[in-house]
C-alpha cells in the first residue's frame, strides 16, 4: 500500500498543498486508494467517495483562484459515526439505527471544518453507543489493530474507526468522542497521539450522547501539531501560530494512587523508560499521593457511575422495546444496571464531582498529571468474543484510568512512548485541570518532542 501522502502530517500537506505541489484531489483520492487496499471493511460504516472528490475539486479551484477557506483547506479527515453529517445516516454503529433517516443539518464541530475546507472522507465505526474501551462490534465488524501480527488485536473504543484509519495512515486525522476513555484508549493502543477535550471546550450540538455529563470531543493525529490547528478549526477559530502561553517547562506528577496499580510488565517498563527520557529533558518530575483518585474510585464503587445512569436514559424508549434484541447484548447488559441506580445516587455523584474538580484546580495548579493511558497492551480480539467475563473484566481495566479524567473534567493526552514486545504500542497520558485544554496542547508537543 503506496501511504507516501496519507502517512504525512496534516500540517505538512497543507503546506505543500499552498505550494502547488499537491492537490486536494490527489491527496483525497489517495485516501480512498489507501483505504482500499488496507482491505478492512471494519474501519469505516460509510464512505462518501463522490462528495469528497467534488468538495477537492472545488477546494483546489478555491487556491488557484487565490481564496483558500483557510490553510488546511483541501484537508481529508474522517469522522466518528456519532457526529452529524448531512446527507448521511449518524448510526450510532448500531443496528438498531442502520437505516436511520440522514440528518439536514451537520454537527457545530463538522460545520466550523467544512467552513474552514476540510473534507469529510467518510464516518468510521465504534463500539455500538460508545459504550465500551475496547471497540469491538458485532454488528458492522470490529477494525483489526494495525499493529497486529498474527494474532489480530483490538483496537481500542469506542473510537476505534478513528482511530486505526490515522494509524494505518488511511487519513491523516480523525474525529472521536471520549466519555470514559474513548480516544485515550484506543490512541494508545494503536500508537498515535489522541486529545481529549474538557467537556465544554467545543460545541457538541448535532453529536449523539452517550452521557451528557461525561461527553468530550477529542481528535487523532500523528503528531500534537496537527491537532493543535485541528483544535482551533473545530471550535470555529482562526489558528494562532504561537499561543500566550508560558515557555517554562510544567512539572510533572505522577500519582501514586490508583493508576499504577495492576500495569502490565511491559507497559510499566515502558512508563519508567519515559519519564527518563522527560527527566533528562529537563522536567522536573514528582512521584506523590492523589488522593483525590481514591476518592473518585470510592464513589464510583459505591454510587455506580453517571455513565451507566445517563446512557440508559438516553436509550429508555430501546431497551424496553423488542429492538434491544438487536443491541449488542454486552452493551444491553451494561446499560441494564442502571436499574440498580438511585435519584440519590446520581445527585450525590453530581454533588461531588463539582467538588473534586475544584480541588483538583487548586491542588494542581498548572502542573500536569502523567501516568500509563491504559493500564494493559491491546489484547486479542478473540478472546474477548469468546468470554463474556474476560470482556467485561479487561474493558474496565483498560478504563480505569482515563474514566478519572471524564469524571474530573480533566482534558487528556495519550501520546506514544513504546512499544510491547508483541509490537502492540504503549501511550502515557498527560492530563491537566478542566479547561487547561490550550495549554495542555502547548506543553505537550514539547513533551512530544522529547519523547521521540
Amino acid at each position: 500500500m503506496n501511504t507516501d501522502l496519507t502517512s504525512v502530517s496534516a500540517t505538512t500537506l497543507a503546506t505543500r498543498l499552498a505550494s502547488g505541489e499537491l492537490t486536494s484531489q490527489a491527496l483525497v483520492e489517495a485516501c480512498f486508494a489507501a483505504i482500499k487496499a488496507h482491505n478492512d471493511d471494519a474501519i469505516f460504516i460509510t464512505l462518501t467517495k463522490e462528495s469528497a472528490i467534488k468538495a477537492a475539486k472545488d477546494s483546489d479551484a478555491r487556491r488557484k483562484a487565490g481564496k483558500p477557506l483557510s490553510e488546511w483547506d483541501g484537508i481529508p479527515v474522517a469522522w466518528k459515526d456519532l457526529v452529524d453529517i448531512p446527507d448521511t445516516p449518524t448510526t450510532a454503529a448500531s443496528a438498531v439505527y442502520k437505516n436511520a433517516p440522514a440528518p439536514t443539518q451537520g454537527a457545530v464541530i463538522y460545520d466550523n471544518c467544512t467552513k474552514a475546507g476540510l473534507i469529510c472522507i467518510g464516518k468510521t465505526n465504534l463500539s455500538e453507543f460508545a459504550y465500551s474501551g475496547l471497540g469491538l462490534n458485532p454488528h458492522f465488524g470490529t477494525p483489526v489493530n494495525p499493529h497486529s501480527t498474527d494474532t489480530p488485536l483490538a483496537p481500542g473504543g469506542s473510537s476505534a474507526g478513528s482511530a486505526v484509519a490515522v494509524a494505518a495512515s488511511l487519513v491523516p486525522l480523525a474525529i472521536g468522542t471520549d466519555t470514559a476513555g474513548s480516544v485515550r484508549v484506543p490512541a494508545s493502543f494503536c500508537g498515535i497521539t489522541g486529545f481529549k477535550s474538557s467537556q465544554n471546550h467545543y460545541d457538541k450540538t448535532g453529536i449523539f450522547p452517550l452521557s451528557a455529563s461525561l461527553d468530550s470531543v477529542g481528535s487523532f493525529a500523528h503528531a500534537i501539531e496537527d491537532i493543535i490547528t485541528f483544535d482551533a478549526i473545530l471550535r470555529g477559530e482562526t489558528p494562532q501560530p504561537t499561543p500566550v502561553i508560558s515557555p517554562e517547562k510544567p512539572n510533572l506528577i505522577v500519582p501514586t494512587d490508583v493508576v499504577l496499580n495492576g500495569l502490565d510488565a511491559q507497559v510499566a517498563d515502558c512508563f519508567e523508560a519515559a519519564l527518563e527520557t522527560l527527566s533528562q529533558a529537563g522536567y522536573t518530575i514528582t512521584r506523590q499521593a492523589f488522593p483525590i483518585f481514591n476518592e473518585v474510585t470510592e464513589l464510583f464503587a459505591k454510587h455506580g457511575t453517571l455513565t451507566v445512569a445517563e446512557a440508559a436514559t438516553v436509550h429508555k424508549d430501546l431497551l424496553a422495546s423488542p429492538d434491544a434484541a438487536k443491541m449488542d447484548q454486552r452493551v444491553f447488559e451494561r446499560m441494564k444496571t442502571a436499574a440498580q441506580f438511585s435519584a440519590q445516587d446520581y445527585i450525590q455523584l453530581q454533588w461531588d464531582r463539582a467538588r473534586l474538580q475544584t480541588s483538583v484546580t487548586q491542588t494542581l495548579g498548572h502542573d500536569i498529571l502523567v501516568c500509563p493511558s491504559v493500564a494493559i497492551t491491546a489484547p486479542a480480539i478473540a478472546e474477548l468474543d469468546a468470554d463474556t467475563d474476560h470482556f467485561a473484566r479487561t474493558n474496565l481495566l483498560a478504563l480505569r484510568n482515563t474514566m478519572l479524567g471524564n469524571y474530573l473534567g480533566m482534558p487528556g493526552v495519550s501520546i506514544p512512548a513504546g512499544h510491547a514486545r508483541n509490537g502492540a504500542p504503549i501511550g502515557v497520558l498527560f492530563s491537566m485541570a478542566t479547561s487547561l485544554d490550550a495549554e495542555l496542547l502547548h506543553h505537550c508537543r514539547a513533551i512530544e518532542a522529547a519523547l521521540r
